[in-house]
This record gives C-alpha cells, structure tokens and sequence, in this order.
C-alpha cells in the first residue's frame, strides 16, 4: 500500500532533531474532480495531537513526494478548505 511506502520514507526524512513523530497516515484513492486534476487526500495524526492533519496532494504524487509534505508540516498551522 501506498502508505506503507510512505512510512518507509518518513522514516529516512525524520531523524532524532525533527519534531513530527508521525502515529498514522492515510492516503486516499485517486479522486477526480469534473473541473480540475485529480487529488488524493492525505491525513496524518501525531503523538500526543488530537486533530489530525489533513492536505490535498496530485494524484500523480510518489510516494516520496507525499512524505516529504508530511515531513514539511509546521505544527500549529491548519489546513483547511476555508479561510481563517
């Protein structure tokens, strides 16, 4: 799965200096929109955090490219699909 190769590259990304100790992360399938290019959703969750963390990402995205926006959060900063 898509999400074990993932983990596989958060793993080499995240070492000990890092911050972001990744519990979870979900890959949606691939979803097509009628007005644009397709997507997948990516969740992840943290230790200790009770929100998860969501991003859009393009369909066509490795499995390296989706952990490396994994990798870059910055804690605090919200994703979401309105403004704040």
């Amino acid at each position: 799965m898509i999400e074990d190769a993932v983990f596989k590259h958060l793993r080499t990304m995240l070492k000990s200096e890092h911050k972001l100790p990744v519990q979870s992360c979900r890959v949606s399938m691939p979803v097509q929109r009628p007005w644009s290019r397709p997507y997948r959703l990516v969740e992840w969750t943290t230790h200790g955090d009770v929100p998860s963390y969501r991003c859009v990402v393009p369909a066509e995205s490795t499995d390296a490219d989706i952990a490396r926006v994994v990798a870059s959060h910055v804690p605090g900063r919200l994703y979401t699909s309105e403004p704040i």
